[in-house]
């Protein structure tokens, strides 16, 4: 696995975490119990909460069951690491801070090229300041998007990480990062395309793509590769101007029966870009939804 210095995964600080107000032998004490992916009634549990929607088409249902079924009985504590970590108040502070922010800058990015795979232990923090660092981008251009429980989120912000923001949770610094960072990039949209453009034709990226084709002749893969170039440019050039694209492909696949739909803000944001607040905060919502949450591959760890 990839490492850098002086950092650990998401996950295992998680697990490192507790909870000292709660009683010495409750079971919402320890971090650890929220990681233990072999936990089979912890995995179980999450998958009934899926399967309702999946199954049975009810998303509300499912999204309930979520919140009272893994974040009610699995509440965050990362929000202690810091407090632990960082026992002087000032660098306790400016690390909680600091996470905020590099996870904010992590987020913009992330979502403009399409960054999946954000599972827990793709997340490291730099244990000496709380800077978060992303690991692993070969799953970029909505790639996420098309596994068999797609990856409908436009970035990592679970229970865990709000935990870990403060009361404030994502409204504090997080969202005033986001919002610059998602300036910067929009200032700078020009520059970002000009070189992203060549990335997407690289042919390492363009022989991953023929691999999985193998069935087609060789004038088909080229003519999907460069649909799939344009596409991916249109889809990053959209978020740029301020429009929320993700797509969640379950919607065309699974027939809800709960009588919710999409309504016609949420079509009209998808067609009509949006403020940098706007953004920002249609970002955010989506990527904390409990609907969002519970369609995501029980490996991504949604509850943490």
């Amino acid at each position: 696995p990839c490492r850098v210095p002086e950092t650990d995964s998401f996950r295992n600080l998680v697990a490192s975490c507790y909870n000292p107000h709660a009683g010495h032998n409750s079971a919402r004490r320890r971090g650890k119990r929220i990681t233990n992916f072999n936990d089979i009634s912890l995995r179980t549990s999450f998958i009934n909460c899926q399967e309702e929607y999946v199954r049975h088409g009810n998303l509300t249902k499912a999204a309930q069951m979520f919140d009272d079924v893994m974040i009610k009985e699995y509440p965050p504590v990362f929000y202690w690491w810091f407090i632990r970590n960082f026992q002087d108040p000032h660098k306790w502070f400016e690390a909680r801070t600091r996470f905020a922010l590099s996870a904010a800058a992590w987020s913009a990015v992330g979502h403009v090229i399409g960054l999946g795979d954000r599972h827990s232990e793709n997340i490291l923090l730099d244990t000496s300041c709380g800077d978060c660092v992303h690991v692993d981008f070969d799953c970029i251009f909505d790639k996420g998007l098309l596994l068999p429980r797609p990856e409908v989120v436009p970035f990592r912000l679970t229970a865990n990480m709000l935990d870990g923001f403060g009361p404030t949770g994502a409204d504090g610094a997080f969202s005033g990062g986001l919002q610059s960072a998602m300036t910067t990039l929009r200032d700078n949209r020009d520059i970002l395309l000009s070189v992203l453009e060549p990335f997407l034709r690289d042919p390492v990226i363009e022989w991953k793509r023929q691999r999985s084709q193998q069935g087609q002749k060789e004038g088909s893969k080229n003519k999907t590769s460069t649909k799939e170039a344009k596409r991916s440019i249109r889809t990053i050039d959209e978020r740029l101007r301020g429009m929320y694209n993700v797509r969640n492909p379950n919607y065309r696949k699974i027939k809800r029966v709960d009588h919710q739909s999409l309504n016609e803000d949420d079509e009209m944001a998808k067609m009509l870009p949006l403020s940098v607040e706007g953004q920002v905060h249609k970002m955010i919502t989506e990527a904390s939804s409990h609907e969002n949450l519970v369609q995501i591959y029980v490996g991504w760890m949604p509850w943490l």
